[in-house]
């Protein structure tokens, strides 16, 4: 019997191992450094399941500071290549962020509806400020302007073409998050759906 390579379902590989490695810790330092201050309180990282569950475990592990760590879960894609543009919490968080700084982590932020949800949702429970740090950030497909709540700011790993893209947590049809790298799938691949 032979066993079909995910790897070559994969047109071209946009980053590699290494270069995630090195933005992430970047992005650590820079969270690390923003939120140092004696007057700062520490930060609740909320990561968005299932597309940020190793850019998040990455990324919070390099992170130098006491923090807490929750999910939420928000869909928005199904099994196609394009955001319904209607975005709904199915899984809330357990933790009270009323009051805390909240550093929101997200897979790719492409329309922005879920980033635009996810801010209105974090603040309706008393968040003080919303952060974005986002492993991919897809300016291209943005389709909704959204504003950081408080004192919040918006990290970003990588500017992202307008392809579609598979690996590091990144899934299509929920296939293809085990990638260690991040590639665009073939069209072939994501046109059978």
């Amino acid at each position: 019997m032979v066993t079909r390579c995910i790897d070559d379902d994969i047109l071209t590989v946009l980053w590699t191992p290494e270069q995630l490695r090195h933005r992430l810790c970047d992005l650590a330092s820079e969270i690390t450094n923003d939120f140092s201050s004696p007057d700062s309180s520490s930060p609740v990282i909320v990561g968005v399941a299932t597309g940020a569950f190793l850019f998040l475990a990455d990324l919070v592990r390099n992170i130098k500071l006491p923090l807490t760590v929750d999910f939420v879960r928000a869909e928005s894609y199904g099994s196609g290549t394009v955001s319904s543009g209607a975005p709904k919490i199915s899984c809330d968080v357990k933790l009270d962020v009323a009051g805390k700084h909240v550093i929101l982590v997200e897979d790719i932020v492409d329309t922005g509806n879920t980033v635009f949800r996810l801010i209105s949702y974090l603040e309706a429970k008393g968040a003080t400020s919303v952060s974005v740090c986002t492993l991919l950030d897809k300016p291209a497909r943005r389709t909704v302007k959204f504003e950081l709540l408080g004192d919040g700011k918006f990290y970003s790993g990588f500017e992202c073409p307008d392809a579609f893209v598979v690996g590091y947590g990144l899934d299509f049809n929920e296939m293809y998050r085990n990638l260690p790298y991040i590639g665009v799938l073939k069209p072939e691949i994501h046109n059978r759906v």
